[in-house]
């Protein structure tokens, strides 16, 4: 019997490389508001949370309508660079949507950014999945299991027949509360940050959904 029915996967790093985008979007807005910002604070605030909770993190002393303000204005800067198509899909997420696509595999997107089907349809992928979720469809975002949950039943298929591809450490965090299997990817090489997946890589090259089937019933 089938153990792997459903791959859930992250828009942002995973399928997209939208992350100069957010990061180019974050700083301008940050910068405005007089706060700090650069890789450390993106991957230990912002990475993978949703757009107020991540400005919130940083803008700790701020009100929350100078935050929601704040957020909006991040927002606006990015979708003027996604409009632009100003981002790329990444090669070996294709190659592995294709492989699993073979295997009768069900697709899923999980992105706590409320843009994730424009970027999918600017990208010209929307159609290969059955059911995408944005951060606007949960009232609680990462490190909550609640966007993967929905997309798991938006599928029909339980979470422990699903497996969540993740980058941030947010979002493997959610995965794992979830109880789904989880594959953390890190394109820049600093995969120990991801460690509490069940799997770590570099890049979705040559992995195959039967090599994923065999760790889940380890």
């Amino acid at each position: 019997m089938t153990l792997l029915k459903a791959v859930i996967f992250d828009l942002d790093g995973v399928i997209a490389d939208t992350v100069p985008a957010h990061f180019s979007a974050w700083k301008r807005m940050f910068e405005e508001e007089g706060y700090a910002f650069d890789d450390q604070v993106y991957h230990d605030k912002v990475d993978g949370r949703r757009r107020f909770d991540g400005a919130q993190a940083v803008m700790v002393d701020a009100p929350p309508d100078r935050v929601s303000a704040a957020a909006a204005r991040k927002d606006a800067y990015f979708l003027t660079q996604i409009e632009q198509g100003q981002f790329r899909v990444f090669a070996d997420t294709l190659d592995f949507l294709r492989a699993c696509r073979a295997e009768g595999i069900a697709l899923a997107t999980a992105s706590s950014s409320r843009n994730v089907r424009l970027v999918l349809e600017k990208a010209g992928i929307a159609g290969e999945f059955a059911a995408i979720v944005g951060g606007d469809d949960v009232s609680n975002g990462k490190p909550d299991p609640d966007i993967f949950l929905l997309a798991a039943e938006r599928l029909g298929i339980g979470s422990d027949a699903c497996v969540v591809i993740e980058d941030a450490i947010s979002g493997v965090a959610a995965a794992k509360t979830g109880g789904f299997f989880c594959i953390g990817i890190d394109r820049t090489g600093q995969t120990e940050r991801l460690a509490a997946a069940d799997l770590v890589v570099e890049s979705l090259s040559g992995l195959q959904p039967g090599e994923i089937e065999k760790l889940m019933r380890k």
